[in-house]
């Protein structure tokens, strides 16, 4: 499952495998591109420094919401209060129009803004839906201190602890029977 929230809150990419590396990709244009195509969204590239710091921000705001929801606390109203005026200066309806095939019809979602602070409401509006009851105990943050990164649990148990058993997984399960193995010398 896609999810335009969580593919923001991605944008802060840390190496998994513990070097260190930070890349803060809502600076860089490839990633600007491929995030706007894949969502179909549209904005003005390349972003000034000014809306990076702007997006930035929204990031860690909302990087803050997710921890305490993983963390199983309860957001407050006063927290919530910067989602739901990011929300405000979008207000979106519902178009119908044709569809690709013939005879069938399509929703699109429109707004009377655009460009960048349209794209945050709908950020703010896709992580409002990732807050719903039916997702919360879904949304997870990797198990991997390194990685961090965010990611939904589609298992049936909901009991995924790394984003990528492959990669953060293995990594994890190595780094502890090393660990184990020194214990024993």
């Amino acid at each position: 499952m896609q999810w335009l929230c969580i593919d923001f809150l991605n944008s802060d990419w840390r190496d998994w495998r513990g070097t260190g590396r930070k890349e803060n990709r809502l600076a860089k244009r490839e990633w600007q591109e491929w995030f706007l195509q894949e969502h179909q969204l549209q904005a003005p590239l390349p972003l000034d420094e000014e809306t990076v710091a702007v997006l930035v921000q929204f990031r860690e705001y909302m990087r803050m919401l997710l921890e305490k929801v993983v963390s199983g606390e309860a957001l407050l109203q006063e927290e919530l209060e910067q989602l739901n005026e990011t929300l405000a200066k979008a207000p979106f309806y519902v178009r119908v129009v044709p569809g690709e095939e013939e005879a069938t019809y399509a929703q699109e979602w429109h707004s009377a803004i655009e460009g960048w602070p349209l794209v945050m409401a709908r950020i703010a509006g896709s992580f409002a839906t990732l807050l719903l009851p039916s997702h919360l105990e879904r949304i997870k943050i990797c198990d991997n201190e390194d990685c961090r990164w965010v990611f939904y649990d589609e298992s049936r148990n909901r009991v995924r602890r790394w984003c990528d058993d492959k990669m953060c997984g293995n990594l994890m399960k190595v780094r502890r029977f090393r660990e184990r193995q020194k214990e024993k010398k």
